[in-house]
């Protein structure tokens, strides 16, 4: 019994430097988005999770050479789920007020070009399992903080032209649908490759060094490299192309909504107020 409880505990990782990250990233916010309450503050306590969960969960520890598939878990966390809610959490008129400074609103314009933010997004992703990258930045630590952060940065880069808070950044509705369907295709191309190569996409965990002696459990269970990169390819396939086609159908609600308010004006004359307006 004490061994399991061991081998548990082995898998959280509490003293994850990224708490620091976290405590930082919660200061800036609460001193930048004064009065945030509601669904905003649900959204990045949602970012912060999701950001604690890629690290000091199992998730992070099997990412660390252990298993393929936590590794593309923590990655998709990174990239999608982190940025887009600390996008949504952000306060629509502290953000206009400060995208309204020259350089701010300079910045934000070059992060509204839809081709950078779709290769940023998308490109991290592939560039990062090429086997050889993605081989070095698992067994360097350093290596891995730095492809951690392009994925935080790119996925910020990704989301903004169709989540920004400010909302002269968002693309025309109907080239966001095109932006993310196309992402869902490019991860979809990606999945397929992983899913279906015989080539070991990343060698660090064809043959992982067994740090906390839980290898053993994890072949038992049918967890072989080669099920775990199929696994993987999977989970690079389906999650985001869901997510994308819950982005686009948030888009179309939206354009219907603007539609609907451009419209309403018109709606509310009535032939009896034009023949009091003509009196």
């Amino acid at each position: 019994m004490s061994s399991y409880f061991d081998l548990t505990s082995s898998l959280w990782k509490w003293d994850s430097p990224v708490w620091l990250l976290v405590l930082a990233l919660t200061g800036m916010y609460f001193l930048l988005q004064r009065g945030t309450t509601g669904k905003r503050l649900t959204a990045f306590a949602t970012s912060m999770f999701a950001l604690v969960l890629a690290y000091v969960s199992p998730i992070g520890v099997l990412s660390d050479g252990y298993l393929f598939s936590a590794h593309v878990i923590q990655h998709l966390l990174l990239l999608l789920i982190v940025p887009l809610f600390l996008l949504l959490s952000l306060s629509k008129p502290a953000m206009e007020s400060l995208f309204n400074r020259p350089l701010m609103n300079r910045l934000g314009s070059v992060m509204a070009v839809p081709f950078l933010g779709w290769l940023s997004g998308l490109g991290v992703m592939w560039f990062w399992h090429i086997p050889s990258f993605c081989n070095a930045s698992t067994i360097n630590y350093s290596l891995g903080i730095f492809r951690d952060a392009t994925f935080l940065l790119a996925g910020l880069a990704f989301w903004w032209p169709v989540f920004s808070p400010v909302k002269r950044y968002h693309l025309n509705p109907a080239v966001a649908v095109a932006y993310l369907f196309s992402a869902c295709l490019a991860c979809t191309l990606l999945g397929i490759y992983i899913t279906f190569t015989v080539i070991s996409v990343c060698p660090a965990f064809a043959s992982p060094v067994d740090r906390i002696g839980i290898l053993n459990l994890l072949y038992d269970q049918g967890l072989t490299p080669a099920t775990d990169q199929r696994l993987g390819g999977l989970l690079m396939w389906v999650p985001p192309c869901s997510l994308y086609v819950t982005a686009i159908m948030v888009v179309l609600k939206r354009w219907y909504a603007d539609i609907e308010h451009v419209s309403a004006p018109q709606s509310t004359v009535t032939p009896g107020s034009l023949r009091e307006a003509h009196q």
